[in-house]
């Protein structure tokens, strides 16, 4: 009997038949697969195939082993973790420097500039697939799109650090501390992020805000559910924490 599960996700309800997954398909979905064959082709084997669409419009993928955990729990806070998430995104980054977007190609962020890589855009623990403690695969490629390398960091140490305010419930550890785990994510990424992550922050932050609203005022209902449940509010406050602590958060960069 082949094995079906049914997964909630922020937006998307999953279904997994064995050793694949059907998932509602974005607009961007025929980019996204297009991306997810390139990273394969290039040897990047930490992200779903695609497998076509079912017969009603779901898209295809691949599963990938592991577990998915939506928050870090104290068992999560590791340096393994950290450090093995900013090689695999950095992994995933190389793979995408030779991916040519089409001009017609429909991504859920607006292409940013520089467009060094192609980003995942919700690089998090909830995407993140870990095996043994250590991050081996990255899942929902609904928000990718074209960008900088640092712009995609950005979110990522926003959510594995976390540079998240106290009032978070998702927050850990003091400034000083998650400083430490920001400079230690950009030590591992290594060349071609550094400081100027903790400035990109807000403004990737004030990114998703614009696309929640905009989603939420075009009927979207995952994101008018999120707006109704003090998401913004939480990124907002976080925003406001990051330029808050802007000075110690850069300094562990120097005393590394």
């Amino acid at each position: 009997m082949t094995e079906r599960q049914e997964f909630h996700g922020g937006v998307n309800v999953v279904h997994r038949h064995g050793d694949v997954v059907h998932r509602p398909a974005s607009p961007a979905a025929p980019a996204i697969h297009r991306l997810l064959d390139h990273l394969h082709d290039q040897g990047f084997h930490g992200a779903p195939e695609a497998r076509g669409f079912d017969a009603e419009g779901n898209e295809v993928l691949t599963f990938l082993d592991g577990e998915v955990h939506n928050a870090l729990t104290p068992q999560l806070r590791t340096p393994e973790l950290l450090t093995s998430a900013a090689v695999l995104l950095r992994r995933l980054h190389d793979a995408t420097v030779t991916f040519r977007p089409r001009p017609d190609d429909r991504w859920l962020f607006p292409a940013r500039q520089p467009a060094e890589v192609m980003c995942h855009g919700d690089a998090a623990q909830y995407n993140c697939v870990v095996k043994d403690g250590v991050a081996v695969g990255l899942i929902d490629f609904d928000a990718a799109h074209p960008g900088p390398r640092v712009w995609d960091v950005a979110y990522a140490v926003y959510r594995f650090a976390p540079l998240q305010g106290p009032d978070n419930p998702e927050s850990f550890g003091t400034p000083q501390q998650q400083a430490r785990r920001v400079a230690a994510f950009c030590r591992a990424y290594g060349p071609g992020v550094g400081a100027e992550v903790i400035d990109a922050v807000p403004e990737r932050l004030q990114a998703l805000l614009d696309l929640m609203r905009a989603q939420a005022a075009q009927g979207n209902e995952a994101f008018q559910q999120h707006i109704a449940d003090g998401h913004t509010d939480l990124y907002e406050a976080d925003i406001r924490y990051v330029r808050a602590h802007r000075d110690v958060l850069r300094a562990a960069f120097d005393a590394r």
